[in-house]
């Protein structure tokens, strides 16, 4: 039965987008999964947002795009790693509504014509690479790409790494808003849900949708990049600004909430151990492909909790899968070394039976 809209929902209903994808997004329950872990596990399938080979950018980019139109953009500008979602996902959003884009990008990570990196050429972006490890700090150079298409006549419209703003962050208000929608509907309750945590935009904005419709189960975040302290400033930040566009009151209590940053690995885009075992068995179970930067990251942490008991047989835990799946191929080498490694492992178990 629907429900009124919640004062957030009205809020939201304020700010312009442009449809990039079809929502809702599946929430799926995984009983293969579930069997291994030992227990429910339910999916939020962002993965399956239908542009571009999907992930959470097209949720973000619904509103960067509605702003760029409103602003009349001939170009968009954005930057990221080699093998980032966000350049393959602004690219293809730009594609789509018939404007150029250009997208910045460091040489860390694999750089082979291969995953996100082939389909951002593929779409015709015009690729810069400079030569900085650190994509984080790519954001001047686009700037100053910007004023060089401003000198040749061009309108362009920069959208910073990762895609994350306040802006961009309503898309995941949006997601949050639906996932409420689809537990109400089938009278599920969470013990917890677990999210990526980049920039902290997802996880910020699920944080304070949930909380409004009165979904109170911890959200647990996965830090891809940065420590903690450094996570728990940028929800602070996203925060905010979502209270403020969207007339919400800063200092309400949205705990339970937890950030966690070991399972990073030496650094961003290092796909770890722990982390290509979670695609594997996550791939074995149900079919379904993670990838080693971020889902893999999110599963890994999940599956430590899991192994250290906290979830039990009559726990229901939910974890967003943001996407990603293309820079499996970029990581053929990592995940290849990997199943041999494996393999070995298991038939070094069949011998000593």
């Amino acid at each position: 039965m629907a429900h009124e809209p919640s004062e957030i929902a009205r809020a939201l209903d304020a700010y312009p987008r442009e449809t990039l994808t079809r929502t809702p997004t599946p929430l799926d329950h995984l009983p293969h999964a579930s069997a291994e872990l030992g227990t429910e596990l339910y999916l939020k399938r962002d993965d399956l947002t239908d542009l571009a080979l999907g992930g959470d950018k097209p949720r973000k980019l619904e509103y960067e795009l509605a702003n760029a139109r409103a602003e009349q953009a001939s170009i968009l500008v954005t930057c990221g790693s080699a093998q980032s979602n966000h350049a393959r996902l602004t690219t293809a959003a730009a594609k789509h509504l018939g404007l150029k884009c250009a997208v910045v990008l460091s040489r860390d990570g694999p750089r082979e014509l291969q995953g996100n990196l082939l389909t951002v050429q593929l779409m015709g972006a015009d690729v810069h690479f400079i030569d900085t490890a650190d994509h984080w700090e790519l954001g001047e150079h686009a700037l100053r790409l910007c004023d060089e298409l401003r000198a040749q006549g061009e309108n362009p419209y920069y959208i910073p790494v990762s895609g994350t703003t306040p802006l961009s962050c309503l898309g995941y208000i949006r997601a949050g808003l639906e996932i409420a929608d689809q537990l109400e509907q089938r009278n599920l309750q969470l013990d917890a849900i677990y999210t990526p945590f980049g920039t902290g935009g997802i996880f910020t904005a699920l944080l304070l949708a949930l909380r409004e419709r009165g979904v109170n189960c911890p959200i647990i975040g996965l830090s891809v990049n940065g420590d903690e302290a450094h996570c728990h400033e940028n929800v602070e930040k996203w925060k905010s600004a979502l209270c403020e566009m969207l007339f919400l009151d800063p200092a309400k209590r949205r705990e339970p909430y937890e950030i966690y940053d070991e399972f990073i690995g030496k650094a961003y885009g290092d796909a770890t151990e722990e982390a290509l075992d979670a695609i594997l068995m996550m791939a074995g179970t149900e079919g379904i492909l993670l990838d080693p930067v971020y889902s893999g990251k999110v599963f890994a942490g999940l599956r430590f909790h899991c192994r250290a008991g906290r979830w039990a047989k009559d726990h229901r835990v939910m974890m967003v899968h943001s996407g990603g799946v293309p820079a499996v191929f970029a990581y053929h080498e990592q995940l290849s070394q990997h199943l041999r490694k494996r393999s070995i492992a298991q038939d070094e178990r069949r011998d000593q039976r």
